[in-house]
């Protein structure tokens, strides 16, 4: 069985890496983002400078009228495909700047699965 390179940060450690991981390497935090950010979501809705069902042209320049809300990114029922189109296989995030991330925005609706609001199906958004 191979290993996966492993490196655990710390707060009150010096980082702790295995099995090949170099430290100078970015690497992709993946889903550890998620449960932050959803709890962010709701930090912000409870202090009242967003509401869950806000739509997403409120934050982004997507076309108006996608129906795509900040809920249905939480919950993955956006209709958003696993990752935005066009992205590298190896490091698809590695070239994703925020310039990146407004132009997909802007076509966001030209690539949507289906409609927003149904069967949950885990995206990248």
């Amino acid at each position: 069985m191979s290993h996966v390179p492993v490196c655990v940060l710390s707060s009150s450690r010096a980082p702790q890496v295995s099995h090949g991981h170099d430290l100078d390497r970015f690497v992709q935090i993946g889903s550890l983002t998620k449960p932050l950010t959803g709890t962010l979501l709701v930090r912000l809705a409870a202090a009242g400078i967003l509401q869950l069902d806000d739509p997403l042209e409120r934050f982004l320049p997507v076309p108006a009228g996608t129906g795509i809300t900040l809920r249905h990114l939480a919950e993955h029922t956006a209709a958003l495909p696993r990752v935005p189109p066009r992205l590298r296989r190896l490091a698809p995030y590695a070239d994703f700047d925020a310039g990146a991330l407004d132009s997909v925005a802007q076509r966001i609706d030209s690539f949507t699965t289906g409609a927003t609001g149904g069967k949950e199906k885990h995206s990248n958004p």
